[in-house]
């Protein structure tokens, strides 16, 4: 029975090694396409509110700490800003413009009136106008003692330990203005949340909350923002892929694979065009796998594409069947972000 399990676990082991991951790089589709004539934004926060008192009010009764929905707000428009830079679509105007709502609690306000949109894109020199004109901030927070064992020590001496957690959870909502058009080209509206936990002891747990707090809510605001921000544009994602390091009677094959490893892409190819005419059906066949990768690598999905389907239809790697249908998805993808990049 031993010498079974051992055998099983030396072939698991090879099988393991027979791939090697890499990352690619890829130009996902936006969700929602803006009109194309929006090549510039300016991105502002309408959510001070127009009744500071009744703000001062629903702060004490819900328990937030002061100027942390303001600090929140901040935070998601920053995410949208560093998102909306990178973005190949657009050139974005950061302005310390604050605008205020009638609404708190996450509500929605009216939408802005014709001519502030216009005053404020005459202002900025841009086509649209983003607006953050929803948020509310909430914390649930939990917490108590325990006792633990000390990490590194023997024996059964136990030490008493504070601990708090609970959930982070953001509501906001985004307004995108078409100046051109007087319309709103976007409208969106979500809750974002993230769980947490800390401990020590008592003098931390006081000195510390009211900053892990601040923080948690900060935080999990920056990642709303990104996350908006990428609904409006095509981002950059890293997908994983393998490609085969095992190939047998073959000295071409393993030079591709030394290529490849040094991200010698070009070096690699010729080396697996070779090798894809092996008399090893496996090797071949394997060879053939690989150069989807490489030509998915090059951006040329329809020969990557080719290359997968021979490699499961006329040698049977199974994992190329599955590669197909992620080829074809991105081939898709591929058109719709070209599209959007128009």
């Amino acid at each position: 029975m031993n010498r079974i399990i051992l055998y099983s676990f030396y072939i698991l082991l090879a099988l393991a090694s027979c791939t090697r991951t890499v990352y690619v790089p890829v130009l996902r589709p936006a969700m929602v396409d803006p009109p194309p004539h929006i090549e510039s934004i300016a991105i502002v926060d309408r959510t001070t509110p127009e009744d500071t008192s009744r703000h001062i009010v629903e702060s004490v009764i819900t328990g937030s700490l002061p100027g942390l929905n303001r600090e929140a707000a901040q935070s998601s428009v920053e995410g949208v800003v560093r998102t909306l830079e990178n973005s190949p679509r657009y050139s974005i105007v950061r302005t310390t413009k604050r605008l205020t709502t009638p609404e708190t609690g996450g509500n929605w306000p009216s939408p802005l009136c014709r001519e502030k949109i216009v005053s404020l894109s005459e202002k900025y020199g841009t086509d649209a106008i983003l607006a953050l004109e929803a948020f509310d901030s909430d914390l649930i927070v939990t917490g108590g003692q325990r006792k633990v064992k000390p990490a590194g020590e023997g024996g059964t001496l136990l030490r008493r330990e504070y601990h708090t957690g609970g959930i982070a959870r953001v509501k906001l909502g985004y307004r995108l203005y078409d100046v051109k058009s007087n319309a709103i080209a976007d409208e969106y509206m979500f809750t974002h949340d993230n769980k947490w936990e800390s401990s020590g002891n008592i003098v931390q747990m006081v000195v510390g909350q009211a900053v892990d707090h601040r923080r948690m809510v900060n935080d999990i605001s920056n990642q709303a923002g990104i996350i908006y921000a990428e609904r409006i544009t095509p981002r950059w994602v890293r997908l994983n892929r393998e490609f085969f390091t095992k190939g047998r009677f073959n000295k071409d094959f393993k030079t591709g694979v030394r290529r490849a490893t040094v991200n010698d892409w070009y070096g690699a190819t010729e080396a697996w065009h070779r090798s894809a005419n092996s008399g090893y059906r496996k090797t071949a066949g394997r060879s053939a796998f690989n150069l989807a990768l490489m030509y998915e690598i090059d951006g040329d999905l329809h020969t990557a594409k080719e290359w997968a389907q021979k490699a499961y239809t006329d040698y049977g790697i199974r994992k190329a069947r599955q590669y197909v249908l992620k080829l074809e998805k991105r081939i898709r993808e591929q058109g719709i972000t070209e599209y959007q990049l128009r």
